[in-house]
C-alpha cells in the first residue's frame, strides 16, 4: 500500500513534473505561435501586396475600358466619315464613267467627222495643196503672160513678113 507521504511526495513530484512539461509545452506553444504569428504577419503582407496589385489592375482596367470607350466612339465616327466617303467616291466613279463614254462618243465623232472632212483635218496635205495650188496658179499667170507675149511676137513677126513682102514687092 502507498502511504499518503510517498503519494504526497509522488503527487508533487508528478506535479512538479507536469508543471515542468506544462512550462516545455508552453514555451513550445510560445514557439508555434510566434510560428504562425511570423506566417499571419506573412500573409497580411502578401493579403496587401495583392490588394495594391489588385487596386492597380482595376485602375489599368477602368482606363482601358474608358479608353475602349473612346476608341469605339471614334471607330463609329470614322465608320460613319468612311461611309460617306465611300458614297462620294461611288458618285464620282459614275459621273467618270460617264463622262468616259461620253468622251468616247466624241472621239468617234471626232474621227468621223476627220474622215469627211478631207484636206481640212491633215495639215501637211492641206499645206501642200496650198503649196501646189499656189504654183499652179503661178505658172498659169507665168502660161498666160507666156502666150500674150507669143501673141505678140506673133504679130510683131506678121507685120515683119508684110513689110518684107511689100518690100520684095516693091523691088520687083
Amino acid at each position: 500500500m502507498i502511504t499518503t507521504p510517498t503519494c504526497n511526495m509522488s503527487l508533487s513530484l508528478q506535479e512538479e513534473l507536469a508543471a515542468g512539461l506544462h512550462m516545455i509545452d508552453f514555451e513550445q506553444l510560445k514557439i508555434e505561435n510566434q510560428t504562425y504569428n511570423e506566417k499571419i504577419e506573412e500573409r497580411n503582407e502578401e493579403l496587401l501586396k495583392l490588394r495594391k496589385k489588385i487596386t492597380s489592375t482595376v485602375q489599368v482596367l477602368t482606363h482601358l475600358k474608358e479608353k475602349l470607350q473612346f476608341v469605339q466612339a471614334e471607330n463609329h465616327v470614322q465608320k460613319g466619315k468612311l461611309r460617306e466617303v465611300e458614297a462620294h467616291a461611288g458618285q464620282k466613279r459614275d459621273v467618270l464613267s460617264r463622262t468616259k463614254q461620253a468622251r468616247d462618243a466624241l472621239r468617234i465623232d471626232n474621227q468621223k467627222l476627220r474622215q469627211n472632212c478631207g484636206l481640212l483635218g491633215n495639215e501637211p496635205l492641206l499645206r501642200d495643196f496650198e503649196h501646189r495650188k499656189d504654183e499652179g496658179d503661178s505658172l498659169k499667170d507665168k502660161l498666160d503672160s507666156l502666150k500674150m507675149q507669143h501673141a505678140e511676137l506673133t504679130l510683131n513677126t506678121t507685120g515683119v513678113r508684110r513689110k518684107l513682102e511689100q518690100a520684095k514687092a516693091i523691088r520687083n
